[in-house]
């Protein structure tokens, strides 16, 4: 299921229209008040007292609730909270926010300027209620929006520039395959076969669940026949499996370069092939990656699958 994206969407006003509708001034004022008082409690934590947050819009389209936070000194921060009680969730989509902020965390050792700083990571809620995290937010427009305006020259930057970022990520490894809370846990998976298979069959629980018609069974046989081709994957790589998604891909509108990748909840550890940019690589995406792919047959099975 792909998300959409975290730093392109509209700012709306504070509160949606519909609850705006059924509050009177003065409910609104207290509402905003409270939770400005929260986000402020968060800020305190970040910077000194003198810096305060002069605007709040809230980012629409999202399973998470999403703030962006512009301050004082003129950082602007992307305040990403859980989803509510309420909503209905996939699988994996209830570890999302844990997995992006474990990602972030990792990656800052990389200090790559396409991977948006974490600030803060509350799992507990102790603050604002539910668990939130606190990034840098990535200004710019997404590939998709720049599509039509790009030259072939400035596309084959940028896949150079994503091929070469996959392969930055890649250079993290761990001891166990799997998602990264799981691994983290220690209760990661000794093969990528087996973290694999348990990845696909909780998307084939997901569509189960939703009474969606699939055959199943013959799912099930023919990802077991192929699943061979994953014991070549012996060295568990962080991989974000969205990475090479045009929503997720923001772009200098001056420069036409890669200023940033936005959501990195889909990062497991596994194969880099997992990600979405091999999709259909094109030659730049591989000579920035640092390697051809063999083509041979466990490769293109781990492809297809």
């Amino acid at each position: 299921m792909h998300l959409s994206r975290l730093d392109a969407a509209p700012a709306f006003s504070y509160m949606n229209d519909t609850t705006q509708a059924i509050m009177s001034p003065v409910q609104r004022s207290n509402a905003e008040s409270g939770e400005l008082n929260k986000f402020n409690s968060v800020l305190r934590l970040l910077f000194p007292c003198t810096v305060h947050i002069q605007k709040i819009s809230s980012l629409e389209g999202h399973v998470h609730s999403l703030r962006l936070l512009t301050l004082s000194n003129g950082v602007q921060l992307m305040l990403k909270c859980s989803p509510s009680p309420t909503t209905a969730l996939l699988r994996r989509e209830r570890y999302l926010l844990e997995t992006e902020a474990r990602a972030l965390a990792l990656l800052a050792q990389s200090a790559n300027p396409c991977v948006p700083q974490l600030f803060h990571y509350d799992p507990h809620g102790t603050l604002l209620g539910p668990s939130f995290l606190v990034r840098q937010y990535v200004t710019g427009s997404t590939l998709q929006e720049m599509e039509d305006l790009l030259t072939v020259d400035d596309r084959k930057d940028i896949d150079r520039h994503l091929g070469f970022l996959v392969n930055v990520i890649g250079q993290h490894v761990a001891p166990t395959f799997g998602p990264l809370e799981e691994v983290a846990s220690g209760c990661g998976k000794k093969s990528w076969r087996e973290a694999f298979i348990e990845l696909f069959e909780s998307v084939l629980r997901d569509a189960e669940d939703m009474f969606i018609h699939l055959p199943y069974a013959e799912i099930r046989r023919e990802v077991s026949r192929l699943a061979p081709a994953l014991e070549d994957v012996t060295l568990p790589r962080l991989v974000v499996v969205d990475l090479g998604q045009p929503s997720q891909v923001i772009l200098d509108p001056g420069s036409k370069q890669v200023s940033g990748v936005v959501d990195f909840s889909t990062a497991v550890w596994g194969d880099v092939l997992m990600a979405e940019i091999f999709e259909d690589p094109s030659p730049a995406v591989l000579d920035g990656f640092g390697s051809r792919l063999a083509k041979d047959k466990s490769e293109i099975t781990r492809l297809l699958l």
